[in-house]
């Protein structure tokens, strides 16, 4: 699990390639030249341009779409990194998900800007109007998806940012896995990102992927249109029917016999083994994201609602209870996307329009907020 991020932490920067200044320029032949002070005026004025023309150059990684792709490097203009600040300007955007990493909490938005919070202070990393659907971290990495097969990756301890488009299709989830990540979308596509190449990783399935949670590249699940699942396994994989027919969101949970799903309607199923069962949510709102945290779950969806099940994930050799579901009230009406957990806190991301917002939970109570959302 990782730690709290430190709070002197800084935003991540571009990397940038001087440009040197040319040769100075011959003084005019006799009866044309200009005035001392002129002059020197101008040789200021080409030194500043020069210096800002060095400025501009940055690199993005941008791979052909044609599965694997194979990142290939382009020239384009960063975004200047802006000075930390918690002004609300910074959350008048849709936000749509996020994730942890060791050095800082991530949120991406929805045709917006990058944040990222280091303990102190927001900043927009990137002002690059992106539009990206879900996000997962690991340790060191932010890895995003978008519509087309659009993927972001970050390394937030070397400050890199590699955009990527992988696929035709949507992207709808991601998950983080050692060495890589594997995401999903629309038409049953399962996208793998293993030793530094791109390969589809699914053929036969058809719904639309929404959810995934993923333990190695031979042991993982995926949900989505219709009450769908797949579990993956060394032989590939294997539909498991669930019992219900709404569109399933996302899943979350600690082990592949162990977890919860989460949709439309204020659907629920929690998987025992390879049985799935389903548990009344009291809600009819849609439920878009899942997370875990120890034996117990945290859901948020449409309308503001928060929800935390109690013990959900048990040691089988301990006598299962049965999960209990409570509501937990923070204060808005906004869309929640994403819940993910840190330590002993409970972030989660939502938005109202172009009106953003982000809640740190403790102890089933807002301890900090912060946005217009």
């Amino acid at each position: 699990m990782a730690t709290t991020p430190p709070p002197s932490d800084r935003a991540p920067e571009k990397q940038t390639e001087p440009t040197r200044a040319g040769p100075p320029t011959p003084p005019p032949a006799s009866g044309t030249g200009l005035p001392p002070g002129y002059a020197g005026i101008i040789a200021v004025l080409l030194v500043v341009v020069a210096i800002g023309g060095g400025l501009a150059i940055g690199t993005i990684a941008r791979p052909r779409p044609t599965p694997p792709p194979t990142p290939s490097p382009t020239i384009a203009t960063p975004t200047r990194t802006p000075v930390p600040t918690t002004d609300p300007r910074v959350f008048l955007q849709a936000l749509s998900s996020g994730c942890v990493t060791r050095q800082g909490i991530w949120v991406v938005s929805n045709g917006g800007g990058l944040l990222r919070y280091d303990g102190n202070d927001w900043t927009q990393v990137d002002g690059t109007l992106r539009t990206l659907s879900a996000a997962a971290c690991d340790e060191r990495t932010l890895y995003a998806v978008g519509p087309v097969g659009a993927v972001l990756i970050v390394d937030d301890q070397l400050r890199q940012i590699t955009s990527f488009d992988v696929t035709l299709e949507d992207l709808l989830g991601a998950a983080a896995m050692p060495q890589g990540m594997m995401a999903v979308g629309r038409h049953g596509t399962v996208m793998l990102l293993s030793g530094g190449s791109w390969q589809p990783y699914a053929s036969g399935i058809d719904e639309d992927l929404h959810g995934l949670i993923v333990f190695s590249p031979q042991s993982a699940w995926v949900v989505g249109a219709q009450g769908i699942s797949y579990r993956l396994e060394v032989a590939g994989w294997r539909p498991v029917p669930t019992g219900v027919e709404a569109t399933l969101n996302a899943i979350a949970g600690p082990t592949n016999q162990s977890a919860v799903a989460v949709g439309d309607s204020g659907t629920i199923v929690t998987l025992s083994g390879a049985t799935w069962s389903k548990l009344e949510s009291r809600t009819d709102a849609r439920l878009n994201a899942a997370a875990t945290a120890g034996s117990s779950a945290w859901v948020v969806g449409d309308r503001g609602v928060v929800l935390t099940i109690t013990d959900l994930f048990v040691i089988p050799a301990i006598p299962a209870k049965t999960p209990a579901v409570q509501r937990i009230d923070i204060g808005t009406t906004c869309t929640l996307s994403s819940v993910f957990v840190l330590d002993q806190d409970v972030w989660i991301v939502g938005s109202n329009g172009v009106r953003g917002g982000v809640w740190r939970l403790r102890e089933n109570k807002v301890a900090e907020r912060w946005g217009e959302c």
